[in-house]
């Protein structure tokens, strides 16, 4: 999909006017993404065929504002909203997982782009997020873990400006480091390291003055 998109966009390329990426830019934009995933196993269990379903719901949404310090380098601030909602089914049982979480960080970012319109962009990130995770087996009683996250990341997105003053964002990769402590039905913490290339729907976009 990403492919398809980015070549959509470099075909129309030539009427772009040149990006808004000096000294002195702002910008604000607002971005999503989203993830459904639908599947059906069936094995053999011993006695019998067994059937397990598992669902996945999940989006995200966020604001973001960015002040360019240098040509092509800015600084931004963002917050957003996430939601989740897991199900798994089986014969004899029934899993529902959701999951609800606010964030907000801030950002560097270098610019690195082709005649001023199509490029990348990439540098790191501080995000603090906090969310609610609500567990529910067989149709019991929810229960409820509360985690709060500290995150650092280095990402890798994808950059086209449609006109002067607008714009289009995908994000591609990201490494990412991430320290969070529970508390509630699982409580702890961890220490988490993960690097992974983005395999579903995220689209950003933002004007530029």
């Amino acid at each position: 999909m990403k492919k398809v998109l980015a070549a959509m966009l470099l075909c129309v390329a030539s009427l772009a006017a040149f990006a808004q990426t000096e000294k002195g830019t702002q910008n604000i934009g607002a971005s999503f993404a989203i993830q459904n995933t639908d599947s059906k196993n069936t094995y053999f269990n011993g006695v019998g065929n067994t059937t397990d379903k598992n669902k996945l719901n999940a989006y995200s949404v966020s604001a973001n504002y960015g002040y360019f310090i240098a040509d092509k380098l800015d600084i931004g601030v963002s917050a957003g909203y996430d939601f989740q909602e897991n199900r798994q089914e089986s014969d004899n049982s029934d899993y529902l997982q959701k999951y609800k979480g606010l964030f907000a960080g801030v950002q560097l970012r270098k610019y690195i782009l082709f005649n001023d319109k199509v490029g990348i962009r990439t540098g790191p990130s501080l995000q603090y997020s906090r969310d609610r995770q609500t567990s529910n087996f067989n149709e019991e009683s929810d229960n409820v873990t509360t985690t709060n996250s500290y995150t650092g990341r280095v990402g890798l997105d994808f950059v086209f400006y449609s006109t002067k003053h607008l714009g289009v964002t995908s994000n591609i990769a990201n490494v990412s480091y991430s320290h969070s402590k529970s508390t509630g039905y699982n409580t702890g913490s961890a220490n988490t390291f993960s690097a992974n290339l983005v395999n579903y729907l995220n689209l950003g976009f933002f004007y530029s003055w």
